[in-house]
Parts: C-alpha cells; structure tokens; sequence
C-alpha cells in the first residue's frame, strides 16, 4: 500500500511532464522549422519547446488554424499515426520592417534620418508592419518612439494637408465660370475630406473639398463645383 501511495502522485502528473524527446522526434522538428515557417511575411525561428508529446520518433508538425499574429508562444500541432498532440512552443517571427534609429518624441513627422529598414523580431506585436520608410516620411507619430522600437501603422498618422485657421485658395466653377479667391479654413483637414470654409470676400462659410495643400474646390449641392 505504500508503493501504491507514493506512484500516485507520479501517475497523477499530465502526459507532457513526462515526455522527453529523442534525437528523432527533435530532428523533425528541426526539419519542420528549416523548410520555413512563414505567416504574413514572416519567418518563424524556434526558441524552445515547453513541453513534448509522450511518444517517439518522427512526428508530422503543423501550424494550427487558429493562430493569429505573430504571437511568441502558441501551440503547434503533432501528428503521428492516429495521435495528436498541442506542443507549446516559444519562436521569434523574423521579418524586414522599419525600426526608429533614434529616440523620437510623440507628434513628430517622420523623416528618413529617423528610420532603418531591417531584419527585426515582430513576435507579439499587434498591428500592421511598415515595411519600407517612405510609407513613414512626412507621417506624424502619435506616441514617443524609442531607439530600436518597432514602427506600425497604429503609431502614426497621416497629418491634416489644411491647418484649422489656415488661409486657402477657394477654387469655383460652375458651367464656364472658373473663380479663384481666398478663404479661411474653419478646421483642419486631410486630402479629399471636406472641409467648411469662410469666403473672405462675402463672409459666407461654404462647404469644399480639399484638393491639395493650401487649395479647395466649393461644392455645390453636394457635388464639386
């Protein structure tokens, strides 16, 4: 009766905790990862295996269907026969992305001075890569930015080509008539938004549509004049 108490515990342990791989087991594994892993245009590097199935020799590996992201620990999936298994694993997702080379305040626009395109862990980020540094230039930072920092596109955003109060050219046609004159911007706006305006001549705020920097075409009846 002793015996038996003393292997209970043991007996009451999970599978995994008693698994330990053979060089074959780890050999497909190996296999598995060097034929390329790659989600979304990054590549997977294994760290570690947290736990391994309770069997021996090769195994078949698989992504599961449910991963998301580039997450730094998820299971993989183990077939052998008629078996599986959830494997916990632990990788880097290695992808070429733009990274800040400097320390760079929130609200700055981006300038190439302050970007480097490389080779560069993404695991656990959430968010859209920026993979090349004009996709950032001339951006606006919506957070502080540190030195080695991964960029994404939820860390920036695209600053208003019109300045609320900024005076603007106001552009009219309507049938022949082509009018340019000067107004003021009553917020501040992107390209192709819309945008009210003050004419400074009659004092009326129209409705208008950015066109580019400092100029914007007057609608009328909700179509451009």
């Amino acid at each position: 009766m002793l015996v038996v108490a003393m292997l209970l515990p043991v007996l009451s342990l999970p599978a995994f905790a008693l698994a330990a791989s053979d060089s074959v087991m780890q050999q497909s594994l190996v296999s598995f990862f060097n034929n390329g892993v790659v989600v979304r245009g990054a590549s997977a590097e294994l760290i570690r295996v947290e736990r391994w199935p309770v069997t021996s020799g090769a195994i078949r590996w698989s992504l599961p269907l449910s991963l998301r992201g580039h997450p730094k620990r998820f299971s993989l999936v183990a077939e052998q026969g008629g078996k599986r298994w959830y494997v916990p694993v632990r990788v880097h997702w290695w992808a070429m992305a733009v990274v800040m080379v400097k320390d760079i305040p929130a609200r700055s626009l981006l300038t190439q001075s302050m970007l480097k395109r490389t080779r560069t862990d993404i695991a656990g980020h959430s968010g859209h890569l920026v993979r090349q540094n004009n996709d950032a230039v001339g951006m606006r930072l919506t957070r502080r930015m540190y030195k080695g920092d991964l960029l994404l596109s939820n860390h920036m955003k695209r600053p208003p080509l019109i300045q609320r109060g900024e005076l603007v050219t106001m552009i009219v046609e309507f049938g022949g008539l082509h009018v340019r004159t000067q107004g003021k911007a009553m917020r501040s706006a992107q390209q192709g938004q819309r945008l009210l305006v003050k004419n400074l001549r009659s004092q009326q705020v129209v409705q208008t549509i950015v066109e580019s920097a400092g100029a914007v075409r007057v609608l009328f009846q909700g179509a451009e004049g």
